[in-house]
């Protein structure tokens, strides 16, 4: 199992999740973490558990990383780059608790939505590219995935003054396949692509902020 909460301080974030709805794994997981070991990188397999979920991406936020890629699964056959994250928590099955939220808010008072930190239509193109098939999503669901995603986004706002805290993006990866097989080693490519595509964000953002004069001491 990989690390259950990240304290230590890593250029890079990458999360994946936990089995659900009685699965023995979650994709997401079984390829996040065979970043395990990579210099600068921090593996996190983070809750399908709404209550504990929060406190799990608060952490890694507040560990202040460059850039946090955060990977989940969904159903269909294509790898789809996430651009909006949604304040609706509406679950379609019981979370690994037995908690089922349905037209819950993810943040009190927080905005309906928010945008990735990077340009989704770009870093699919980039993808395609690369031999990798991919789409852009404007609908990260309701579940766990998206919840994990707004709650980063939110509290990434305000976690360095002046220059907007980490890149964060997420990527859905598609169910079913095998994480070894010749798909899924395409998909672990795609997370280097991620990767890189949130690391060259995040330095425009902070060149930005130092041409603006305010980026932080």
């Amino acid at each position: 199992m990989g690390n259950d909460d990240s304290e230590s301080t890593a250029l890079v974030a990458v999360t994946g999740f936990e089995p659900f709805a009685g699965r023995a794994k979650n994709r997401s997981w079984e390829l996040v973490r065979r970043l395990r070991g990579r210099p600068g990188v921090e593996v996190t397999r983070l809750p399908v558990d709404f209550r504990r979920l929060g406190a799990a991406v608060d952490r890694i936020v507040r560990t202040r990383p460059e850039a946090i890629l955060m990977v989940g699964e969904a159903p269909g056959p294509v790898l789809r780059v996430e651009q909006i994250a949604l304040n609706v928590a509406h679950a379609d099955r019981p979370d690994n608790a037995g908690r089922q939220p349905r037209s819950e808010v993810v943040v009190s008072g927080g905005p309906l939505a928010l945008r990735a930190t990077w340009d989704a239509a770009a870093v699919a193109g980039r993808l395609h590219r690369d031999g990798i098939e991919a789409s852009v999503s404007f609908h990260a669901g309701t579940y766990a995935c998206n919840a994990a995603l707004y709650r980063a986004l939110h509290l990434a706002r305000g976690a360095i003054p002046g220059d907007g805290g980490p890149a964060i993006g997420f990527l859905h990866v598609p169910e079913t396949g095998d994480a070894g097989g010749p798909e899924g080693r395409q998909l672990f490519r795609a997370l280097g692509t991620g990767i890189e595509e949130l690391l060259a964000a995040r330095r425009e953002a902070r060149a930005d902020a130092n041409r603006r004069g305010d980026a932080p001491e």
